[in-house]
């Protein structure tokens, strides 16, 4: 039975993947190394930046059954272009999705970097707190990556990146097709068709916002003055709802 299970490929020193992989290629500065483990995880793409392990963007044959090689690689490879970014992809939006990618891999991937302290963690006893506070006290915060490092200038630059993504996100939030582009996809992520509060979730999305608890009728002008939408953001939001359920009536979900 392979040695291989989760922890053990986490914990893989990019040493190891070096002297373990099949093949290996670079994506926007990433190393992504081709490994068979055989067991359970079998063919697989481990990501590494610098000799950091970033294994939160590693794919695996475990949950790809029934593809062959060259499928596995052409989708790894397809999926790591479109995990992880070099910095100067944070200037610009190509859309929703590309946003969401980008933000996810600020907030994720780029922390895995460094090591760090998440501030998610199980401190059940009055001692283990004091045990996290003590470890932490001398550390960094990252609002960004949720966590506390020892590298205060990796805080800084993580935090710069994403606020040139969110300046980039603003300048494409002034088109109209964008909106209502990211309107839609949040409709789909919240089912509104059959969501009681499917407003307020979908918007919820784009800052925010109180729940309304007055008149139905002026529950999504609410809303609309809260996040402090104007003519372009309200059509395309009123546009992007009658394309769901033009989709959702033809049975396109």
């Amino acid at each position: 039975m392979s040695k291989w299970n989760i922890e053990a490929i986490e914990a893989m020193t990019e040493k190891e993947a070096q002297e373990m992989a099949e093949a290996v290629m670079t994506v926007k500065g990433h190393k992504v190394y081709f490994i068979d483990f055989g067991g359970y995880f079998k063919f697989s793409a481990c990501v590494f930046y610098n000799g950091a392990h970033i294994y939160y963007a590693n794919n695996y044959e475990l949950h790809h059954s029934g593809r062959s090689r060259e499928e596995l690689t052409t989708m790894y490879i397809s999926g790591i272009q479109n995990k992880v970014f070099d910095d100067a992809e944070m200037d610009f939006v190509k859309g929703y999705d590309d946003y969401n990618a980008k933000e996810y891999y600020l907030r994720n991937y780029y922390p895995q970097r460094k090591e760090h302290v998440s501030i998610f963690c199980i401190n059940p006893s009055e001692e283990d707190q004091k045990k996290f506070e003590e470890k932490t006290k001398n550390m960094f915060y990252n609002p960004i990556g949720f966590a506390f490092f020892d590298d205060k200038e990796f805080v800084e630059r993580n935090k710069e990146l994403y606020a040139r993504l969110s300046a980039a996100y603003d300048k494409a939030a002034k088109s109209y097709e964008f909106m209502k582009s990211a309107f839609l996809k949040e409709m789909y992520n919240h089912e509104y068709a059959i969501n009681w509060q499917a407003d307020f979730d979908t918007l919820s999305a784009f800052g925010n916002i109180e729940y309304h608890r007055g008149d139905y009728s002026t529950e999504l002008e609410d809303y609309f003055t809260q996040l402090g939408y104007g003519v372009m953001e309200k059509k395309a939001y009123i546009d992007a709802r009658k394309e769901y359920f033009k989709r959702h009536n033809e049975g396109d979900e």
